[in-house]
């Protein structure tokens, strides 16, 4: 089998020559260490690094997908580096003498002047959540324009396709929930969420309008399925009753008009799913991906699989710290308990959050290799 026919496989439950190994790596976070450049670079400078960070990670690892990421932002476009010490690298910009500071832990890159200043305003209104579909519509114009508009042509160019043509490749679409919370912020969507579950459920569907559009793209650049993130959509944000009646439909219909453009399905949400799967599992999606915890609540394989049925393809939900951490008979134990637990049909082993940026990459070889046969469990 290629990878491209076991993640397929394993998704629609149908038996595989060996599990699916799909781990989430997040953009430049620990790639830039397998592109042997600093991570400043990386993340910031010239050029998209995106292909560049894929192609690195899919050289040294081998994953069986490819998920589309992101890197460069281009910051560093014109600044020359000054001076590094163990914390940071400052850079000054060649047109206007205005000096950068990059945080090598934090990984931001601020204005020497900003730093330590508090955003407090991130685009939206400190206001109360509209109270009619005309104040949304307002709202939207104002801050979400593109609502109103014709959708742009989706990026033409099968690059990811022609590069890895036996990969299961994944695109991203907007998140239904979070596509709100994220503009408007997150109190002023929690309030309105509860005070007209009608309207939040209204803006959340007019932030979709061209979800068409996006899949037909995305199917037309060679994808094989689409990983819908609805990060806050989870029970420790809201109760069952207000996900199944007013997010779940918003859900389903994500996965319908994927599966409409040919494309899978993957619900991926990092919050605790555990009290929402009798409703989630009814939403068509091809599989769920989940995180290793979330305050407090324990995200166990085993109470997914039992819960879920056996079914529905689980994404595992290996524990990124313990990667980190570098045990190596405790990344063999859990290795063998999430594919006893959650396989071995309708399974794919991934890991509950992305690899860490500090975590070596010797022990993601390792991990790689117990999966792959080559070293026992």
């Amino acid at each position: 089998m290629t990878s491209r026919e076991r993640v397929t496989a394993a998704l629609e439950g149908r038996e595989v020559d060996s599990t699916p190994v799909a781990p989430y790596f997040w953009g430049a976070e620990y790639s830039w260490k397998l592109l042997g450049m600093p991570l400043w670079e990386v993340l910031h400078g010239p050029g998209d690094m995106a292909m560049a960070v894929i192609d690195a990670i899919d050289r040294r690892h081998g994953p069986d997908w490819i998920t589309q990421t992101h890197a460069s932002s281009g910051m560093l476009v014109g600044k020359e580096c000054v001076g590094e010490d163990a914390t940071c690298v400052r850079f000054v910009d060649q047109a206007t003498g205005e000096e950068y500071v990059f945080h090598k832990e934090g990984h931001w890159l601020l204005p020497t002047a900003e730093i330590g200043m508090a955003c407090l305003d991130h685009g939206a209104p400190a206001a109360d959540p509209p109270d009619s579909r005309e104040e949304a519509d307002d709202w939207l114009r104002r801050h979400c324009p593109h609502v109103f508009r014709e959708p742009s042509p989706a990026a033409a160019g099968r690059a990811l396709r022609e590069r890895f043509p036996d990969r299961f490749l994944c695109g991203n679409v907007p998140p239904p929930f979070a596509g709100v919370a994220y503009p408007m912020g997150f109190e002023p969507t929690m309030v309105l969420l509860q005070r007209n579950p009608s309207l939040c459920a209204y803006m959340i569907e007019r932030l979709l309008c061209h979800l068409p559009e996006c899949l037909r793209g995305l199917a037309a650049q060679g994808c094989d399925g689409i990983m819908m993130v609805d990060s806050w959509a989870s029970a420790d944000i809201m109760s069952p009753d207000t996900y199944a009646n007013w997010i779940a439909p918003l859900h389903r219909m994500v996965s319908d008009q994927a599966h409409a453009a040919g494309l899978k399905s993957i619900m991926y949400n990092t919050g605790n799913l555990l009290p929402l799967l009798p409703c989630i599992t009814s939403l068509g999606f091809d599989a769920i991906s989940f995180e290793e915890r979330i305050k407090g609540v324990e995200m166990d394989i085993a109470d997914m699989r039992r819960l879920a049925g056996p079914e529905i393809c689980l994404f595992g939900n290996f524990d990124a710290y313990l990667l980190l951490a570098g045990n190596r008979q405790r990344i063999r134990d859990q290795v063998r308990r999430q594919l006893e637990a959650g396989g071995p049909r309708a399974f794919v082993m991934g890991t509950g959050s992305p690899v860490c940026d500090a975590t070596d990459p010797a022990v993601v070889d390792f991990w790689f290799d117990l999966l792959r046969g080559r070293e026992p469990l």
